[in-house]
């Protein structure tokens, strides 16, 4: 068997990728060839070198224009995927030259996701030099996956879904959830049957880990609420609570956007056994150095600042994990 030289780059199997998938969207191999500045002959051997690797026929040259065969058509879906992939690497070599790191990918919680990017932009692209911050919002089941994909560096998040030697954990703060209330409520706020039967509860669903977290809790507590709205944005769940018609049950990170805006709500302490979760900074790679540890840093003064403003009432509540840095 043939084997190639370990440090020998396979560049033709991309670029034979290359000439397929302008065949593909073309529908032609002379045109496709003209497109790439090649001839005709060497995009059809490029395309018997892919048909060789792969061991099934990926074009059908009975047809005019051509037509893909179902091995063709799953290339060509892996195929967009592989270029972009190539693509966004050339763009990040050309960015090494004067960064040693070329972009920094974070996930954040979507409930906090505008609180934390101004103060996240500076820290990273002004202080820190990096070229660019790439963001993204959404649940913790959603970095995690990301993690995985390695589409994203960090995540700035909060269910631990998964422990192992490739992830690294930071805690930031650990937050009490509180009964949130439509500010115009007059009943009484320590009595949850009371309240259950004057409102009715917006909740997250159970495919969200907080949803997941709090009828976990609710279950623990033996309580059975009747409930009016599921949603997996706290926006939705904080739009139920001012119809004056539903109760929530939230932290200060689910509550500060909506707040930010300027829904005019009640919050008081849980009338039952009380429930805590723990904000973490997550990371898959160990080779960032300080950064892990200085974005953790700064998301968590990012957010003291916004509870001591818009909280000041419970935001000494909300306890804050010292952060160091690592040592080397």
């Amino acid at each position: 068997m043939n084997q190639r030289h370990k440090d020998e780059p396979d560049i033709n199997l991309f670029r034979a990728i290359e000439v397929f998938m302008a065949v593909a969207e073309m529908r032609q191999v002379t045109a496709a060839a003209s497109a790439l500045r090649i001839t005709q002959s060497a995009a059809s051997q490029h395309l018997k070198n892919l048909e060789t690797i792969f061991g099934l026929p990926l074009i059908d040259r009975s047809t005019r224009p051509i037509a893909l065969t179902y091995a063709g058509e799953t290339l060509q879906r892996h195929g967009f995927r592989l270029l972009n992939l190539i693509d966004d690497l050339k763009r990040d070599m050309q960015h090494l030259g004067a960064s040693s790191l070329p972009a920094l990918r974070v996930g954040l919680l979507a409930s906090i996701a505008t609180t934390l990017t101004p103060g996240l932009y500076e820290l990273v692209c002004k202080e820190m030099k990096v070229p660019e911050l790439m963001l993204s919002a959404g649940l913790a089941t959603d970095h995690f996956a990301a993690l995985n994909d390695r589409r994203i560096d960090m995540a700035v998040t909060s269910e631990k879904l998964q422990e192992g030697p490739g992830y690294t954990f930071i805690p930031i703060l650990e937050e009490p959830f509180y009964l949130v209330l439509p500010e115009g409520y007059t009943g009484p706020a320590d009595d949850i049957h009371d309240i259950a039967r004057r409102l009715s509860l917006a909740r997250f669903g159970t495919s969200t880990p907080v949803g997941r977290r709090t009828d976990q809790h609710l279950q623990r507590c033996r309580l059975d609420l009747p409930r009016a709205i599921e949603a997996d944005r706290t926006s939705m769940v904080m739009a139920g609570v001012i119809t004056g018609k539903c109760f929530a049950i939230l932290s200060p990170t689910l509550l500060i956007d909506g707040v930010a805006e300027g829904m005019r709500l009640r919050i008081e302490p849980l009338p039952f056994a009380p429930l805590k979760r723990t904000l973490h900074l997550v990371c898959r790679r160990d080779d960032l150095g300080a950064i892990p540890a200085r974005i953790a840093r700064e998301s968590q003064a990012i957010l003291k600042r916004a509870f001591d403003h818009h909280f000041p009432a419970i935001s000494h509540q909300v306890s804050y994990h010292e952060i160091t840095y690592p040592s080397h």
